[in-house]
């Protein structure tokens, strides 16, 4: 009659290794921290404006974004609740632990837990290193974050100025239509005297 032993027995305390996933964000290579940029105009115009890659909180360009996802090391402390071995499988031993589920819930492989807390943190920083630079979402991601882009940059002057000049243009459009309605005129001295740009 063959005895089978497992790593790990029923009560006992053990540490599972694994790994989160973590949002984080690249220094931004733009402005380098100051979250500031400074422009002088051939004109020696200077302006200080927010800089638009780091400091923006909406990007229509997902590439311009420095931040990103990576894989980060964990550890789980559980209790051992019941033992499962199948001498046919790949994961010949499997535990279920009080903490996750016993009969019906997570079940763990013996290779992802350990005696200790340090054995478990080393083999989980092993995995996230693993998966970072394999797990093939989180390399794109990792490579497109880190590249520079271009910006179009306007002065605010001009663009209220553009702004303004297409209400107005707007406003005597209505005007005219107005007036074209008017019968004397009267009605073209009141609708002249209602008449304002807009703010």
């Amino acid at each position: 009659m063959t005895t089978i032993t497992t790593k790990f027995s029923i009560g006992d305390v053990v540490y599972k290794a694994w790994t989160t996933t973590v949002q984080k964000q690249h220094p931004c290579p733009d402005c380098k921290g100051a979250r500031k940029w400074k422009a002088i105009s051939p004109a020696g115009g200077e302006y200080e404006f927010s800089c638009p890659r780091c400091s923006s909180s909406f990007q229509s360009d997902r590439d311009l974004s420095l931040a990103y996802s990576e894989f980060a090391p964990m550890v789980e402390k559980l209790t051992i609740g019941s033992v499962r071995y199948d001498s046919s499988s790949d994961r010949q031993t499997e535990y279920m632990c009080r903490e996750t589920g016993v009969g019906s819930g997570t079940i763990h492989s013996e290779a992802d837990l350990f005696p200790t807390e340090e054995e478990a943190m080393r083999a989980a920083e092993i995995k996230a290193k693993l998966q970072n630079s394999t797990v093939e979402w989180v390399v794109k991601q990792y490579d497109k974050s880190l590249s520079l882009s271009d910006y179009q940059i306007e002065n605010a002057a001009m663009k209220s100025a553009k702004d303004q000049k297409i209400r107005h243009s707007v406003d005597l459009q209505m005007l005219f239509d107005d007036l074209r309605g008017c019968e004397t005129v009267a009605d073209v001295l009141t609708t002249i005297d209602e008449f304002s740009f807009r703010d």
